[in-house]
């Protein structure tokens, strides 16, 4: 199967039953289907041939969904573009993929009409929503074109995506995935997360972003029903839960930390909730503990997964572990990323690519069919990265005698410290635990004795604000870790600098404090 056979078989199989729900409109998978044939006939019919590449900048909406199954069925390539970019990041998404049609949301128009001059490649734009300057509505598009299926050969190993990188700790790469390695990774989620016909996924990850992406996929794989938010809204996630019987929910722990800490969150049934991931991001134990605390553990699972792994996990952690690592069996492996995902073959390496030992650090690789081949007009970025086939992943981790992984931290975050290691992972976990602090990111900054120092940048709750020192954030730390992990200076600030999945970006804190 192509991407694009995955909404032919459930027009086939599962012609009447609405398979996309956005806001107050309904589609069944009959309709999804012949919208998505619709507008690949119409890219086609505006000189479009295969592998020509369709740029989509919007927040999540039923024409996203529409885009990506379209592209899938005529040969073309999605590059679904981050609403956060700037204008001059945009510039560059667009002429480096040499993209030839700019799908947009009205909402974008200024952003838009502001990249215009210069864009090499882009031949023409598609807005979503009514027509305006000249430019052609969605809907004209859609309603123009033959709804018969455009018949375009597809083959497995044809560029179905070109998906930029989040850039938080360096620059944005695109990252090349063919049909192949998208329904690998779908197969391999939908099979982890044990998607069902009767399924209802709430999606609340952009689409633009691999989280997004796979649980639409794999609920669209499996006949299973998907509702779109268009952006999080921690009010109306709870709201959507109770009075659509939300089974699936995919978090980043940034949001999951909104949801449970909202005033009207004992106000609304979650009951429906089977499966709450939280990902793309560390989350402190004190936080996890919480949430599972409140919510119940037997509903969470995380794992560790990639845009260059086509949106596919590598290693899971499942709910029945979460259910048992609470105050179970497991207990000693929460906080872990988990083991092996089926199919995919993962290993902690040193320096020179060599196997280490359990419970030795080192970086982890994976290989599996879900991996991309590279990175988009970038050699030696991809020749450092994919290595013989392996993905290297950037996270370092150790692997305990049972198969579990522990990450400590990424590669480009670790501060060098008088020769010394220090992850800051494990310092912003252990600033997590002192009461009066929401949000921590630490980085190290230079020094002229230690080469670097750890630096804290934290953000108080509410209530707290000018209740805690800088000596006191010290303190804590220094009666829970080593004197060189300690941090040497703290800043307080209202808030940390995000991207759009709630990612700290740590550039940005190393730009501002170095």
């Amino acid at each position: 199967m192509t991407v694009g056979d995955i909404v032919r078989q459930q027009a086939r199989i599962n012609a009447r039953k609405v398979g996309l729900v956005d806001d107050d409109k309904e589609f069944t998978y009959k309709e999804i289907n012949e919208r998505t044939s619709r507008l690949g006939n119409a890219l086609v019919n505006l000189g479009l041939t295969k592998a020509d590449r369709v740029a989509i900048i919007a927040d999540n909406c039923h024409e996203f969904v529409e885009a990506y199954f379209a592209t899938a069925k005529t040969g073309l390539t999605i590059v679904p573009l981050n609403t956060r970019l700037s204008a001059s990041e945009v510039v560059f998404h667009l002429n480096h993929s040499e993209s030839a049609v700019l799908i947009y949301k009205a909402d974008f128009e200024d952003v838009v009409r502001k990249v215009t001059p210069d864009l090499g490649t882009v031949r023409h734009f598609v807005r979503i929503g009514p027509p305006q300057n000249g430019v052609v509505s969605y809907e004209a598009v859609i309603r123009q074109a033959a709804p018969e299926d455009p018949m375009i050969p597809v083959g497995a190993d044809d560029v179905f995506m070109i998906m930029y990188t989040s850039g938080t700790t360096g620059s944005a790469k695109g990252v090349i995935s063919t049909h192949r390695n998208i329904m690998a990774a779908t197969n391999l989620m939908t099979i982890e997360t044990r998607v069902v016909p009767e399924d209802v996924n709430l999606l609340v990850m952009p689409l633009f972003h691999s989280g997004g992406l796979w649980p639409t996929l794999c609920h669209f794989y499996r006949g299973a029903q998907t509702i779109i938010l268009p952006r999080f809204d921690e009010k109306k996630v709870m709201q959507m839960v109770e009075e659509r019987k939300i089974t699936f929910l995919n978090l980043v722990p940034t949001t999951l930390r909104r949801m449970i800490s909202h005033p009207d969150l004992g106000k609304h049934d979650l009951s429906s909730l089977r499966f709450i991931m939280y990902a793309s991001a560390p989350i402190p134990l004190v936080q996890l503990r919480e949430a599972m605390s409140i919510l119940g553990p037997h509903r969470f699972f995380t794992g560790l997964g990639a845009t260059e792994s086509a949106a596919g996990g590598m290693l899971m952690f499942t709910t029945s572990e979460h259910a048992q690592a609470l105050d179970g069996p497991l207990k000693d492996k929460l906080g872990s990323v988990g083991r092996e995902a089926i199919g995919v073959e993962v290993k902690i390496v040193n320096e020179l690519g060599e196997e280490v030992s359990d419970g030795e650090v080192g970086e982890i690789v994976a290989k599996g069919a879900h991996v991309s081949s590279g990175y988009l007009k970038m050699h030696e970025e991809t020749a450092k990265t994919f290595k013989g086939g392996w993905l290297h992943t950037g996270d370092l981790a150790y692997r305990d005698d049972d198969g579990y992984v522990f990450i400590v931290g990424r590669k480009k975050d670790i501060i060098i410290s008088g020769g010394e290691n220090v992850s800051g992972l494990e310092v912003e976990d252990t600033i997590c635990q002192h009461p009066a602090v929401e949000d921590v990111a630490v980085i190290g900054v230079p020094d002229e004795t230690w080469g670097e120092t750890v630096k804290a940048v934290v953000v108080l709750k509410p209530d707290q604000v000018s209740r805690i020192t800088e000596q006191e954030v010290i303190g804590f730390c220094r009666q829970r870790l080593a004197a060189f992990k300690t941090p040497k200076s703290v800043v307080f600030v209202t808030e940390l600098p995000k991207n759009a999945t709630g990612k700290i970006i740590k550039n940005e804190l190393k730009r501002r404090y170095n």
